[in-house]
């Protein structure tokens, strides 16, 4: 059902007009931009939602605008705000269709690697006089990385709805989490850098 159909009119006086809204415009930001949007249409001066009570109170000129512009332009906002999270929504399916993608070329670069160490065992195996093998410092060195940015690609797909949800929508609320990510980011990029 739309969400424009499940408002009601709760009371009508000149120039006074109060909705009953569902919940999904409750939300902070839904209801700040269904706000927004009512007060550029013409003729109304003021907007209040009480998100709790889920009530929406609308006060209008009467003479330059009427109760049916009010009713349509509320249609609209309420209308423009579900495309809007609809977009969101196939944004957030894509970006989650990629991960899936990453996921699975990671996993047959997992298992290609591990048959061509199972074959090098086979090989080293079956030189009978071949020293064995050593752990040098740049064997050392590539291994740390390679599972570092193994461990850095699989949080971000741990941590990608929170991103995308809520991170991204209130940065002041998750400044701790962005912290932790920028200096995640900040010693990767760093380990990459070449030694002098």
């Amino acid at each position: 059902m739309s969400i424009a159909k499940q408002i009601f009119v709760r009371y009508r006086a000149e120039g006074h007009l109060r909705f009953a809204i569902p919940q999904e415009l409750c939300q902070l930001q839904v209801a700040q931009q269904l706000e927004k949007e009512l007060k550029q249409a013409e003729g109304i001066y003021r907007v209040d939602l009480h998100r709790r009570q889920k009530k929406l109170s609308v006060r209008y000129i009467e003479g330059v605008t009427h109760f049916q512009a009010v009713a349509r332009a509320l249609c609209e906002a309420v209308n423009k705000i579900e495309m809007q999270s609809s977009c969101c929504a196939s944004s957030i399916a894509m970006a989650e269709e990629v991960f899936d993608e990453a996921e699975g070329w990671l996993k047959s670069k997992y298992q290609e690697a591990k048959e061509t160490i199972t074959a090098l065992g086979i090989v080293t195996r079956g030189a009978g006089n071949a020293e064995p093998l050593l752990l040098t410092p740049e064997k050392e060195k590539f291994a740390i990385e390679f599972f570092t940015d193994i461990l850095v690609l699989y949080l971000i797909k741990l941590h990608w709805h929170l991103i995308i949800g809520h991170w991204i929508r209130s940065p002041w609320q998750y400044r701790s989490e962005w912290m932790a990510t920028i200096y995640m980011i900040f010693l990767l990029v760093r380990s990459k850098k070449p030694k002098k």
